[in-house]
């Protein structure tokens, strides 16, 4: 008898434990997830809408890293190298010359794949749609920053 009564105060401590432990883990999945959506947030922002779409200076330098770079494998195997600086300047040319906004028939919209964060950093993997074309998939990878997240590189593959 004295054994049931230790077993089942072992269980109720057991479970009691067990479940004071799931707010904890629900709460890291929330932060994890808020995280997540931030992430998406600023890639929407900044490179879908303001980069893309708008040519918005004030929507690129929220979310971009003034020393972010892009990188792309040209057809003979060498790297296009494009700070952000070169790419916001040319955005803010075709906005000043009418080729920006984008119209609805060539608007940038993403879906994302995935996202994945380590600490301070993370990487997302999008599809990138031209119109409803898929045209490429993208890799961007950012860092945590007290200001928020920061796309700090861009790789990318054209999908033919």
């Amino acid at each position: 008898m004295n054994y049931s009564i230790l077993l089942l105060s072992l269980l109720l401590c057991f479970s009691s434990c067990e479940s004071s432990n799931k707010p904890n883990q629900n709460n890291e999945s929330k932060s994890v997830n808020q995280q997540k959506e931030a992430i998406k947030n600023t890639i929407i922002t900044s490179y879908v809408d303001g980069l893309q779409n708008e040519g918005d200076s004030i929507k690129i330098d929220q979310g971009f890293h003034p020393e972010f770079v892009l990188l792309g494998k040209k057809d003979d195997g060498t790297l296009r190298v494009l700070p952000i600086s070169k790419w916001r300047e040319a955005q803010m040319k075709k906005a000043s010359a009418g080729k920006l906004p984008r119209l609805d028939s060539t608007k940038v919209s993403v879906e994302f794949v995935f996202v994945d964060i380590s600490e301070d950093v993370a990487v997302a993997k999008l599809n990138y749609f031209e119109g409803k074309i898929h045209t490429y998939t993208d890799y961007i990878t950012l860092y945590n920053y007290p200001s928020g997240w920061k796309m700090i590189s861009k790789v990318y593959t054209a999908i033919k």
